[in-house]
């Protein structure tokens, strides 16, 4: 087999592999072990899939106070919740799934605004350009932080600010306001890392470089992580990792289901002339 052959049917895959949050999240774990085997490593995609294993977390969560009689949120309200979750969890992965493999393939030279975003479309050959004199840490973190603002950036007016998701914005509002945001659950790390003020692009993004610097950087917490990661597949409770036990995410919102809710929630992205 050659080497583009994998990632030639996984870039045909992308709709397949899109389907939920497990698809997706293991997904990522495949691509980064492909990175390991193919040098250098993209530790984005391995920090793509510690993030999108939190978004499951939070789905079942909703999931749980959708079943709990004393939820201070309505039904309504809390599918809408969801319904963020997925929309932002599904989008990030669509635009990133394509330009990573196009990268690995090597014909970022190929990627198109129509497609992938101007941003992405200048990043990718500048890094290639870089690395080419070998890749430092110094340019490992810069590429980071670049795919961070791109794939944050994609979600801001699509998701996050879409007024489809005003209920959720407000949920997600008042749990800051009252401090009981969860913390990101990162294996490995004892430390402790919130989003905060998630409605704040630039507060998004900052945690998205902060996770690399204090997770992935170091290369033996990344091997670690990456070790923890294959041992425990990802299923969206939260018992994976030592929390409470609940259902898993295809339990707990099956696809059909979530399609039901709203059909428009897989619907490609829209458009957004400021990225």
């Amino acid at each position: 087999m050659s080497r583009s052959s994998p990632l030639e049917r996984w870039l045909a895959e992308l709709e397949a592999r899109n389907e939920d949050n497990i698809a997706r999240t293991e997904s990522y774990l495949e691509l980064y072990a492909y990175t390991r085997a193919n040098p250098p490593d993209l530790p984005w995609v391995l920090m793509a899939h510690l993030v999108s294993r939190n978004g499951g977390y939070l789905m079942t969560d909703v999931a749980n106070a959708l079943g709990r009689r004393d939820s201070a949120f309505a039904p309504a309200a809390l599918h809408n919740l969801f319904l963020f979750l997925e929309r932002a969890n599904r989008l990030i992965f669509h635009d990133a799934w394509y330009h990573v493999v196009m990268h690995l393939l090597g014909r970022s030279a190929g990627l198109a605004p129509q497609r992938t975003t101007e941003f992405i479309c200048a990043a990718w050959p500048r890094y290639e350009g870089a690395a080419a004199a070998g890749v430092t840490p110094a340019l490992e973190r810069q590429l980071v932080q670049e795919l961070v603002t791109n794939e944050q950036n994609f979600i801001e007016r699509r998701v996050v600010h879409n007024p489809r998701f005003d209920a959720a914005r407000a949920i997600v509002s008042f749990v800051e306001g009252i401090g009981r945001e969860t913390p990101l659950a990162l294996p490995c790390y004892t430390g402790e890392i919130r989003v905060r003020s998630f409605g704040r692009l630039t507060m998004r993004i900052a945690t998205g470089w902060h996770i690399f610097d204090e997770v992935l950087a170091d290369r033996a917490r990344r091997e670690a992580v990456y070790a923890w990661a294959r041992e425990h597949p990802h299923i969206g409770s939260r018992a994976v990792y030592g929390g409470r036990p609940g259902p898993t995410v295809r339990q707990a919102w099956p696809v059909a289901e979530v399609r039901r809710l709203w059909d428009g929630v897989h619907a490609p992205p829209e458009a957004d002339p400021l990225w």
